[in-house]
């Protein structure tokens, strides 16, 4: 019997399904297109749901780069660097693809979705490989309009009623002529599910005038109070935490010239400069023990060098942000540093954080089975 005339093989809708829910998000979004059956179960919540729980397992990360003319996003697979890492070329090809959506800034992700703010303010959520987009209400509480106002955000989910939560620091300073200087602090809280702010009382006390490097891990915002001081706020019970950092000796004997929250695989990273030049210290079981890695190759750059994630499939080489525009990979073992050419994307970028893919759809959360 020839192949065309093999008899087509027709599959239970329930193995069909327990295949899809394994593959990759971007492979699934295309399967969409096969026939309407499928584009109802790849678009359905409950298949989303489960396929969110693989992915996450085995996530693909992106970086996201904003182009400097055109403002356009675009997206950038760290798995493509992985086979060229042991190679001995000193320059590692990566290509980009366009998000297409415009915006000036990149508040913060989570499962798939990105929080950005647009040129005009506006604040969405997107998933940049579905290319759904949702756009969240701007926080209803209003400040005069003399008042300058610094204002954090951190954007994470809560398992425990399966919602999406954006979280807001803000500080404000009131200077006028004749009048006392005056300042104060809030904590607000953006409910995806509920679809509505709420203002957290009693929350001063966790967001001093040193309130810097705000940081999502694990389901909780965190940043610095003061030097040695990091509050937590879960996304999960909405409750604020503080810890005293168990810092190395070595922050005790040196001169810490610049330091910042990082998130390094889930672990709580300190980016500091002490001497030599700039060194990520890693976090491990809460402060009992740390994790050294030194970039001191990067001395004279300092503050402007920034770990953005390891690369996908190794723990040993950090993709590095370096002075916003420039991305290289840095082997920890050989110290070695590798430039990132970005080919069929911008001239020119900034680096703006990381993203996994998923399939997740903020309009699953708002429209609940």
């Amino acid at each position: 019997m020839s192949a065309s005339k093999l008899p087509a093989i027709s599959l239970p809708p329930e193995i069909i399904e327990a295949i899809l829910r394994f593959l990759p998000a971007k492979p699934l979004g295309r399967f969409k297109s096969v026939s309407k059956t499928w584009k109802s179960l790849i678009s359905d919540p409950k298949f989303i749901k489960k396929t969110l729980q693989h992915h996450l397992q085995t996530p693909t990360t992106n970086l996201i780069l904003l182009s400097d003319t055109n403002y356009l996003l675009y997206s950038l697979d760290t798995n493509q660097l992985l086979p060229h890492l042991n190679s001995s070329d000193e320059d590692i090809p990566a290509t980009v693809k366009e998000v297409s959506f415009r915006c000036k800034e990149v508040l913060g992700s989570c499962n798939g979705l990105v929080l950005a703010k647009d040129e005009n303010d506006s604040i969405f959520l997107i998933n940049p490989t579905t290319k759904e987009r949702l756009e969240v209400p701007l926080p209803p509480f209003i400040l005069p309009d003399d008042v300058d106002l610094s204002v954090w955000y951190g954007f994470g989910y809560d398992s425990s009623t399966d919602d999406y939560k954006v979280v807001t620091l803000s500080i404000w300073y009131l200077r006028r002529e004749f009048e006392p200087y005056s300042m104060g602090t809030y904590v607000s809280v953006y409910s995806l599910r509920n679809n509505s702010w709420n203002k957290l009382p009693n929350s001063s006390q966790f967001l001093g005038l040193c309130a810097h490097s705000p940081v999502v891990i694990n389901q909780s915002f965190q940043w610095f109070n003061d030097f040695s001081t990091i509050v937590s706020f879960s996304f999960t019970t909405e409750e604020f935490d503080e810890f005293r950092l168990q810092l190395p000796d070595l922050f005790q004997r040196q001169l810490v010239r610049f330091y910042h929250l990082v998130d390094i695989g889930g672990k709580l990273g300190l980016l500091v400069c002490i001497g030599d030049g700039p060194e990520l210290w890693v976090m491990e079981d809460y402060g009992n023990t740390w994790t050294r890695v030194c970039f001191h190759e990067f001395k004279d750059l300092r503050d402007r060098v920034k770990p953005v994630c390891l690369v996908e499939g190794s723990n040993r080489d950090f993709i590095l942000d370096v002075k916003g525009d420039h991305v290289l990979v840095f082997g920890v073992d050989e110290k070695r540093c590798r430039n990132v050419t970005i080919e069929g994307g911008p001239d020119g970028f900034t680096v703006l954080g990381t993203y996994s893919e998923s399939l997740e759809s903020p309009k699953r959360i708002l429209t609940p089975p």
